[in-house]
Protein backbone atom coordinates (compact mmCIF):
# COMPACT_ATOMS: atom_id res chain seq x y z
CA UNK A 1 0.00 0.00 0.00
CA UNK A 2 2.87 2.34 0.84
CA UNK A 3 4.40 1.77 -2.61
CA UNK A 4 1.13 2.64 -4.30
CA UNK A 5 0.90 5.90 -2.36
CA UNK A 6 4.46 6.75 -3.43
CA UNK A 7 3.63 6.00 -7.07
CA UNK A 8 0.55 8.21 -6.97
CA UNK A 9 2.48 11.03 -5.26
CA UNK A 10 5.34 10.92 -7.77
CA UNK A 11 2.92 10.84 -10.71
CA UNK A 12 1.06 13.83 -9.30
CA UNK A 13 4.27 15.79 -8.85
CA UNK A 14 5.44 14.86 -12.36
CA UNK A 15 2.11 15.99 -13.82
CA UNK A 16 2.27 19.33 -11.98
CA UNK A 17 5.84 19.94 -13.17
CA UNK A 18 4.90 19.05 -16.76
CA UNK A 19 1.92 21.42 -16.60
CA UNK A 20 4.06 24.25 -15.23
CA UNK A 21 6.64 23.65 -17.99
CA UNK A 22 3.96 23.92 -20.67
CA UNK A 23 3.81 20.24 -21.71
CA UNK A 24 0.34 19.84 -23.17
CA UNK A 25 0.65 16.93 -25.57
CA UNK A 26 1.02 13.70 -23.63
CA UNK A 27 0.54 11.46 -26.63
CA UNK A 28 3.40 9.73 -28.36
CA UNK A 29 4.98 11.21 -31.45
CA UNK A 30 2.71 11.09 -34.45
CA UNK A 31 5.42 10.51 -37.04
CA UNK A 32 4.24 7.14 -38.36
CA UNK A 33 1.00 6.08 -39.90
CA UNK A 34 -1.13 3.92 -37.62
CA UNK A 35 -1.33 1.32 -40.36
CA UNK A 36 2.35 0.53 -39.97
CA UNK A 37 2.53 0.21 -36.17
CA UNK A 38 3.09 -3.37 -35.00
CA UNK A 39 1.58 -4.57 -31.75
CA UNK A 40 1.96 -7.66 -29.61
CA UNK A 41 0.57 -9.05 -26.38
CA UNK A 42 2.52 -10.90 -23.69
CA UNK A 43 0.56 -12.95 -21.17
CA UNK A 44 0.78 -11.46 -17.69
CA UNK A 45 1.94 -14.81 -16.27
CA UNK A 46 4.70 -15.24 -18.85
CA UNK A 47 7.05 -12.75 -17.15
CA UNK A 48 8.03 -12.72 -13.48
CA UNK A 49 8.20 -9.55 -11.42
CA UNK A 50 11.95 -9.37 -11.82
CA UNK A 51 13.84 -6.64 -13.62
CA UNK A 52 16.36 -9.05 -15.13
CA UNK A 53 13.57 -11.26 -16.50
CA UNK A 54 11.91 -8.21 -18.01
CA UNK A 55 15.21 -7.20 -19.63
CA UNK A 56 15.61 -10.70 -21.12
CA UNK A 57 12.05 -10.62 -22.47
CA UNK A 58 12.65 -7.17 -23.99
CA UNK A 59 15.92 -8.31 -25.54
CA UNK A 60 14.15 -11.29 -27.12
CA UNK A 61 11.40 -9.07 -28.52
CA UNK A 62 13.93 -6.65 -30.01
CA UNK A 63 16.04 -9.46 -31.50
CA UNK A 64 12.95 -10.91 -33.19
CA UNK A 65 11.99 -7.41 -34.41
CA UNK A 66 8.48 -7.94 -33.08
CA UNK A 67 8.39 -4.35 -31.77
CA UNK A 68 10.54 -1.45 -32.97
CA UNK A 69 11.23 2.10 -31.89
CA UNK A 70 11.90 1.31 -28.23
CA UNK A 71 15.14 0.62 -26.44
CA UNK A 72 15.55 -2.58 -24.49
CA UNK A 73 15.38 -0.66 -21.21
CA UNK A 74 12.21 1.24 -22.20
CA UNK A 75 10.52 -2.01 -23.14
CA UNK A 76 11.71 -3.74 -19.95
CA UNK A 77 10.29 -0.87 -17.89
CA UNK A 78 6.91 -1.14 -19.59
CA UNK A 79 6.76 -4.91 -19.08
CA UNK A 80 7.87 -4.60 -15.45
CA UNK A 81 5.33 -1.85 -14.71
CA UNK A 82 2.44 -3.92 -16.04
CA UNK A 83 3.42 -6.97 -13.98
CA UNK A 84 4.01 -4.74 -10.92
CA UNK A 85 0.61 -3.06 -11.19
CA UNK A 86 -1.11 -6.41 -11.68
CA UNK A 87 0.59 -7.93 -8.61
CA UNK A 88 -0.02 -4.87 -6.41
CA UNK A 89 -3.72 -4.71 -7.26
CA UNK A 90 -4.13 -8.44 -6.63
CA UNK A 91 -3.09 -8.06 -2.99
CA UNK A 92 -5.18 -4.94 -2.30
CA UNK A 93 -8.24 -5.25 -0.09
CA UNK A 94 -11.44 -5.84 -2.02
CA UNK A 95 -12.92 -2.43 -1.16
CA UNK A 96 -10.03 -0.79 -3.04
CA UNK A 97 -10.07 -3.31 -5.90
CA UNK A 98 -13.78 -2.61 -6.38
CA UNK A 99 -13.04 1.05 -7.18
CA UNK A 100 -13.94 1.70 -10.82
CA UNK A 101 -10.49 3.03 -11.82
CA UNK A 102 -8.59 0.29 -9.97
CA UNK A 103 -10.84 -2.41 -11.42
CA UNK A 104 -10.38 -1.02 -14.96
CA UNK A 105 -6.60 -0.90 -14.48
CA UNK A 106 -6.55 -4.46 -13.14
CA UNK A 107 -8.71 -5.74 -15.99
CA UNK A 108 -6.36 -4.18 -18.53
CA UNK A 109 -3.39 -6.02 -16.99
CA UNK A 110 -5.23 -9.36 -16.77
CA UNK A 111 -5.53 -9.34 -20.55
CA UNK A 112 -1.74 -9.22 -20.83
CA UNK A 113 0.88 -6.64 -21.64
CA UNK A 114 0.17 -4.80 -24.86
CA UNK A 115 3.29 -3.49 -26.57
CA UNK A 116 3.40 -1.42 -29.73
CA UNK A 117 6.02 0.19 -31.90
CA UNK A 118 7.49 3.41 -30.47
CA UNK A 119 6.13 2.78 -26.97
CA UNK A 120 3.25 4.13 -25.01
CA UNK A 121 2.12 7.71 -24.29
CA UNK A 122 4.58 10.03 -22.55
CA UNK A 123 2.53 10.07 -19.35
CA UNK A 124 2.53 6.28 -19.16
CA UNK A 125 6.26 6.20 -19.89
CA UNK A 126 6.78 8.50 -16.91
CA UNK A 127 4.71 6.10 -14.80
CA UNK A 128 6.79 3.13 -16.06
CA UNK A 129 10.00 4.93 -15.06
CA UNK A 130 8.62 5.72 -11.59
CA UNK A 131 7.52 2.14 -11.03
CA UNK A 132 10.91 0.87 -12.25
CA UNK A 133 12.68 3.02 -9.64
CA UNK A 134 10.25 2.29 -6.80
CA UNK A 135 9.81 -1.40 -7.58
Amino acid sequence: MRKMIKVIAVLGIAFIIMTKCGVKNLKKANFVSHDTIKTMNIGIDEVALDKEECKKEAQSIIENKAIEGMSEKEMAKEIYAHVFIHDVIEVMPSFIRDNKIVARTYNSTVNGIDLEDFGDTFLRQIAYNVIWVIG
